[in-house]
């Protein structure tokens, strides 16, 4: 998949033939999501086009209005992932600004969609919004489609068992702990990726080696212990995920430690990929190191039957995008 970083309107340069977009944050790129991104596809085959994403690099609310901005469900280089296993062809990350917020509505399609990615036909959802002050909407796009020279198609609500999908209501879950859920409307687990870090060696002195992965931005998730798996050098492997602080040993600063059964190779530098599969426990302080030892031991023997299930299922090739 083609990415282009845009900090500004003069990076949003490309050669993309015949370019059937879809646009929105797509914060989660969850099932409502998963039905634009179909529809892009199936449209760009009819067409000869090709299929790809306009989005932002971090939610537009961080520079709208930033103490009111939702930690992200996907960041960057999760979204991007999912994007390209979604067969999108190109993606267009904004790094949005106060310039980019400052366009009207009108002016976002004229300059953006129209003079610098040419775009031929648009999908959105049915509660987008952008420019200026948001006012641009579903309703408004109807209007300037036509004479702007592109179609537009509106994707209404995805429902499941009776709740409509939405990023609010998945980060919502999350903030619980409750992975299980969240990866029914995701439809995937939830996941978090980073660059493994030098960590304080602790875990490998009590026969449980971690790799640390800082948080480069806040996740919803609820700190907590869970049963996972780590897309490690292209293949997948039975993990423990610790989000938190490790109060046992610190506080120190909110960190996720990974731990693979049975692997022992030094992982510093790499990218890798954690997926929650199943909420163990709360994070907890400690009396002791062989306290911490006999728990840790007995979270490996709860999450085999997560890991179980999880080796049965087809797990797709992933590929993170910087």
């Amino acid at each position: 998949m083609r990415v282009i970083q845009a900090t500004g309107l003069q990076d949003l340069q490309w050669d993309v033939r015949v370019p059937v977009l879809a646009m929105g944050t797509l914060d989660g790129v969850h099932l409502g999501h998963q039905e634009i991104l179909r529809r892009v596809r199936g449209r760009a085959v009819a067409v000869g086009g090709t299929p790809g994403v306009v989005t932002f690099a971090r939610h537009p609310l961080e520079v709208v209005r930033p103490g009111q901005a939702p930690p992200l469900i996907t960041p960057l280089t999760v979204k991007l992932a999912l994007l390209d296993r979604l067969g999108m062809a190109a993606a267009v990350a904004i790094h949005f600004s106060p310039a980019i917020a400052a366009l009207e509505a009108e002016e976002f399609v004229e300059r953006v969609l129209v003079e610098r990615l040419r775009v031929v036909g648009l999908c959105v959802g049915y509660d987008f919004g952008f420019g200026k002050g948001r006012r641009g909407n579903a309703d408004l796009l109807r209007a300037l489609a036509p004479r702007s020279g592109f179609w537009l198609d509106v994707v209404p609500p995805v429902s499941l068992d009776g709740l409509v999908v939405s990023s609010r209501m998945i980060r919502g879950l999350l903030a619980e702990g409750r992975v299980e859920e969240a990866q029914r409307f995701l439809g995937r687990p939830y996941c978090l990726a980073g660059e493994v870090r030098t960590g304080a060696g602790r875990g490998r002195e009590l026969g449980f080696a971690t790799a640390n992965l800082p948080l480069s931005e806040p996740t919803p998730l609820r700190d907590g212990v869970y049963a996972g798996r780590l897309l490690l050098r292209g293949g997948f492997q039975d993990a423990m995920l610790n989000l938190g602080r490790a109060p046992t040993f610190g506080p120190g600063e909110r960190r996720l430690e990974v731990h693979v059964p049975g692997w022992q190779e030094p992982l510093y530098g790499e990218g890798v990929a954690a997926f929650f599969l199943r909420r163990l426990r709360d994070e907890q302080r400690f009396a002791s190191a062989e306290a911490l030892m006999a728990q840790l031991t007995r979270d490996r023997a709860t999450a085999e039957a997560a890991w179980e299930a999880a080796r049965a299922l087809p797990w797709p090739e992933w590929t993170l995008h910087s």
